[in-house]
């Protein structure tokens, strides 16, 4: 890790050397329909070409550019083959807003109300069978449906690293909090099985959020903020470098006083989910839920393969052994209409909706949608005006290989619910049973965070993670942005480099929290300052919990093979860990130690 500017380094080593600079070939190549290898860790915010390069290396950039547009122009419509147009998730499609497809019209909507209506969804099911009723809900588009799109194996979207900023040119650093964990558990399924995880699958503030750092708990407000410093271990070549701590606690909800539940799940028995890492392990998982459950609480199953379709209609927890027979007679069948499936689901979600319940749709699948809307954006409008309506929709990844992280991960944020990845039957005990409340009860809607860095003191920051999670300065007090959710007694970490004046003393930051309680309540605030007296003499003598924050974010930016990690070592990582290891006694803590182990040998 270290402060040098990598988009100065990137533009004068591949421009001066021949090569393209980076990014912008690659999004021009894009455009013209031309392949292009992908690019190098693409920062965040980069700073503007005519900064970064100066006038005679932007010069260069825009000759190269200009051949390339030329000559990718050429080979994708004047040459004798013409490039392949492949469909990718992600793409933008028009948004899907009616209730029901009218003649004409290819469209549907996930169990969305009119305009205005407050009462809480209560919409027709649209799209499937109710295996109880015998009826069928009719589904079918007025054209033809969408061609079937490939996904590519592991469809993960690269974040890159957050650079740099000198506090002269912006002093605050806004961004959504969360507790999402997805990227630990996908890198870790990559390393037990071998191998190391692809660099885009690499989040790595969703490998700091998957681990306990013993918060202290708010006493009366909904969470607690704690900051804390030290020196930098892994930011040694820079003067006066420092990690910079800001850990936001949720409060225990005890599981007596949890609010009754209305579950939906959703669960993908297309074809891709026969292997044993994903159906079986998606039935065993919602059968340690269901255990949990009590009577008063509801569950009702949607099922997708080539079409969606209501599975069981929703049943109290007090008939635990006939839901559980239900989930153990899935089997795998057709194509994946994942649309379709959230259709479905959606729509059960409406009919059952209650006031004063949590009412969420959990969605199991190894996201490769095939069938039907495949697109991102063909499904996140009607996800979010379900949210406004009180259904949340949390994501639960299963499988290797072929498996849509990009995906999963946009939908479970989205649905102010939460996305995990679900890689063995501890980790489906530790979603599913460990904390029912906190993976069900949100108590923190829109969460947003905004650092605020005394630029007296600090003479630079760079925030570590939350790449995707960006938000304007601007927009921090703006309703209308969507922030990220926590539930119930889980916490959320962001990690700072910070670079302060050689004689800064004082007040070094204050980090401010905006959230709501309930989708309808008005938002609150909470605010905590550090100053540099508490700073830690040295990294050895720092809490072992900031230690342990420090070697994981840096063992996600080894694997992402980050810019700032360029000077590290795996080696590194696991001699701080063997040091602090037996402070902690804690059984996710001695399994990093070993993956951080495999790492070394495959690096």
């Amino acid at each position: 890790m270290n402060e040098h500017d990598p988009i100065i380094e990137a533009a004068l080593e591949e421009v001066l050397c021949g090569k393209s600079p980076p990014d912008l070939i690659a999004q021009t190549l894009a455009k013209a329909g031309a392949e292009a290898l992908p690019p190098k860790q693409p920062l965040a915010r980069p700073r503007p070409a005519w900064r970064a390069w100066g006038t005679g290396l932007a010069a260069a950039a825009a000759l190269v550019i200009g051949f390339v547009v030329v000559s990718a122009s050429l080979a994708t419509f004047g040459g004798d083959k013409v490039a392949p147009q492949s469909a990718k998730v992600g793409d933008a499609e028009p948004a899907v807003t009616q209730a029901m497809p009218s003649d004409g019209q290819d469209g549907y909507s996930l169990g969305t109300r009119a305009s205005g209506d407050t009462h809480g969804p209560k919409d027709r099911p649209l799209g499937g069978v109710n295996l109880n009723s015998g009826t069928f809900y009719a589904a079918t588009p007025a054209e033809e449906p969408e061609q079937p799109e490939l996904v590519p194996e592991g469809n993960f979207n690269a974040n890159g690293s957050n650079p740099f900023v000198d506090t002269e040119d912006d002093q605050l650093s806004t961004f959504a909090l969360e507790h999402d964990t997805g990227s630990y558990a996908v890198a870790r399924g990559y390393l037990v099985k071998g191998t190391l995880p692809p660099e885009a699958a690499i989040r790595a503030e969703e490998f700091i959020n998957y681990f306990s750092y013993a918060y202290p708990a708010p006493s009366s407000d909904p969470f607690a903020i704690t900051m804390d410093a030290a020196p930098s271990r892994y930011g040694q070549d820079l003067a006066n470098c420092y990690l910079l701590r800001v850990g936001v606690q949720a409060r225990q909800i005890p599981e007596a006083d949890r609010k009754p539940a209305v579950l939906t799940f959703v669960i993908d028995v297309s074809g891709s989910m026969e292997s044993a890492e994903r159906l079986p392990l998606v039935k065993a998982g919602l059968k340690l839920l269901v255990e949990q459950l009590r009577e008063g609480d509801k569950v009702g199953i949607a099922v997708f393969g080539t079409r969606g379709y209501e599975y069981m209609a929703h049943k109290d927890a007090w008939q635990k052994d006939e839901i559980l027979a239900a989930i153990d007679k899935l089997q795998t069948e057709g194509s994946t209409n994942a649309q379709e499936g959230l259709a479905v689901g959606y729509s059960m979600a409406s009919s059952a909706f209650r006031d004063g319940y949590t009412n969420r749709v959990i969605l199991c699948s190894d996201g490769v949608a095939n069938i039907g809307k495949t697109r991102v954006d063909g499904l996140l409008e009607t996800i979010v005006e379900n949210r406004r309506r009180g259904i949340t929709l949390s994501t639960v990844g299963f499988g290797m290989g072929v498996y849509n992280d990009n995906l999963m991960e946009q939908l479970g944020d989205k649905g102010d619910g939460h996305y995990a990845y679900v890689d063995s039957i501890d980790e489906a005990k530790r979603i599913f049973a460990d904390n029912l409340t906190g993976a069900l009860e949100v108590v923190g809607r829109d969460v947003k965070i905004q650092v605020e860095f005394n630029p007296l003191v600090v003479k630079s920051y760079r925030l570590i993670g939350y790449v995707n999670r960006d938000i304007k300065d601007e927009d921090f007090r703006n309703d209308a942005v969507d922030g990220g959710e926590i539930s119930a007694g889980h916490s959320a970490t962001a990690l700072y480099e910070v670079k302060l004046y050689q004689n800064g003393f004082g007040a070094m930051a204050n980090a401010t929290i905006r959230y709501k309680e309930d989708e309808r309540d008005l938002p609150r605030e909470i605010s905590q300052e550090v100053f540099t007296q508490q700073i830690a003499a040295t990294w050895e003598t720092a809490d072992k919990s900031l230690r342990l924050a420090g070697d994981v974010a840096e063992f996600a930016e080894l694997l992402a093979k980050g810019f700032y990690a360029k000077q590290g070592s795996f080696s590194a990582v696991l001699e701080d860990l063997n040091l602090i290891q037996l402070d902690f006694r804690d059984e996710k803590v001695d399994e990093l130690v070993k993956l951080v182990e495999k790492a070394n040998e495959l690096k």
